[in-house]
């Protein structure tokens, strides 16, 4: 990561960053393309990662059953050295840095808000909503369509965005946060699960042709990232629950 995020070309932690907001705007959101652009959002930025490391794979954040941020992200130091998962420097590549840009993340985890409903903090496997516990977990992945999942998930989703405070609740600057990325590897990998137990149950034909946007070739098709091991990966214990080992 240090080594990532100290390289200025098009293969550099930056530039990836660049994709979700500032600069390059290209983040699909709230639609029927928030989880294949993302997950192809991933598959870019670990091909890069493995560019510097090949047998660097990206962690993910089991905010479904652990408390509070991952201990990796808040140590601040890494064998006497700053540890760059803490936070990272803001240094958009590629484009003319503005001087009213944000220069560094920063997070605020479980700040309150003061307007509207606070989010829940993690874990969010279970949570009381009016009164009453109510498992997210399986509330999630009993939906019935791809849609229903999807607009399910990508609650849970906003939600740790909002919780964690910050850069990560701006959505010009949320992947210049290193946490983002765990984050996002989370979301994927929830759908992996959902998709092994619901394997008929995919975005409708219109969706499935559409392609997706990215600033590095290749440019996939809905229906190209929906099989993660043809992307040249998977996650442990994918069809069991939400825990287990990475």
């Amino acid at each position: 990561m240090k080594a990532f995020l100290a390289r200025p070309d098009n293969k550099g932690f930056q530039y990836f960053a660049n994709w979700h907001g500032v600069a390059f705007g290209i983040c699909e959101h709230h639609n029927d393309l928030f989880l294949p652009w993302h997950r192809g959002y991933l598959y870019h930025f670990e091909l890069a990662l493995q560019d510097i490391d090949p047998e660097v794979t990206l962690p993910w954040w089991n905010w479904i059953d652990e408390p509070g941020l991952p201990a990796p992200y808040e140590e601040p130091t890494v064998g006497g050295e700053p540890n760059v998962l803490t936070g990272a420097e803001i240094k958009p590549s590629g484009v003319q840095v503005q001087p009213d840009w944000p220069t560094q993340t920063v997070r605020d985890p479980g700040a309150p808000h003061g307007e509207g409903p606070e989010p829940w903090p993690p874990p969010l496997r279970t949570t009381v909503i009016a009164g009453k516990q109510v498992n997210l977990y399986d509330w999630m992945m009993t939906s019935p369509s791809y849609r229903e999942f999807e607009q399910r998930c990508w609650r849970l989703h906003d939600n740790i965005h909002v919780w964690v405070g910050g850069t990560m609740e701006d959505q010009n600057w949320a992947a210049y946060d290193p946490i983002f990325w765990a984050h996002h590897a989370m979301v994927d990998r929830l759908w992996r699960i959902w998709q092994h137990n619901n394997p008929s149950a995919l975005p409708d034909k219109d969706t499935l042709n559409r392609s997706l946007t990215f600033a590095t070739a290749p440019s996939l098709k809905v229906s190209e990232v929906l099989d993660v091991v043809g992307l040249g990966y998977d996650y442990a214990a994918q069809a069991a629950s939400a825990g287990g080992a990475p």
